[in-house]
């Protein structure tokens, strides 16, 4: 079995109080919150990705989820709040993003000193 993981970034204002429908080929597999993630498990191989809010949402993209592996993917609003209207009238299908991101255990922490 193979994941696909959705993190969305903390947001001061947009959206913040609603979830982003995640959407693997075509059906609903799940809810991302403010500042969470959600895993999904899936079949290994090529799906198609999209994230949905009322009638907006972001534009689909193909990932490929290795076997016993985790694709992850990064997202959040693309309208600020000062062009959140524009978004929604005249680019709902780009009001979210959706893109491929780093694993966290991939990413050192610059927090932790490291002791010498």
């Amino acid at each position: 079995m193979a994941e696909l993981i959705v993190r969305r970034r903390a947001a001061w204002y947009q959206d913040r109080m609603r979830d982003y429908i995640v959407l693997v080929d075509g059906s609903e597999r799940g809810r991302v919150g403010n500042d969470a993630e959600v895993r999904v498990h899936v079949e290994p191989g090529r799906h198609k990705v999209q994230l949905k809010i009322d009638w907006c949402g972001s534009p689909a993209i193909e990932v490929d989820v290795p076997a016993g592996g985790a694709q992850v993917l990064d997202c959040g609003p693309n309208a600020t709040p000062l062009t959140a209207y524009f978004y929604v009238i005249f680019r709902a299908g780009r009001y979210l993003t959706l893109q491929p991101g780093a694993r966290r255990d991939a990413v050192p922490d610059l927090r932790d000193p490291v002791s010498a």
